[in-house]
């Protein structure tokens, strides 16, 4: 159950940010992404789950900017 009420908490602050804070935000996430395909491909990603929730925020993000 904390998965959810963490997912609706981030679903709320999405919707409260404009277009140029939704876009700062994706900004953020991609260089997140970026930087953990990088440590894992040089095997220094600890939290392999970070992958799939930051792709997932991304996905987030760009559903409020549509």
């Amino acid at each position: 159950m904390p998965n959810n009420r963490l997912a609706k908490q981030e679903r709320d602050e999405l919707s409260q940010l404009d277009a140029a804070g939704l876009r700062a935000q994706l900004d953020a996430a991609r260089k997140s992404l970026w930087e953990n395909r990088f440590a894992l491909g040089k095997r220094q990603l600890e939290k392999t789950a970070d992958l799939s929730k930051t792709r997932k925020r991304i996905a987030r993000i760009l559903t409020y900017l549509a």
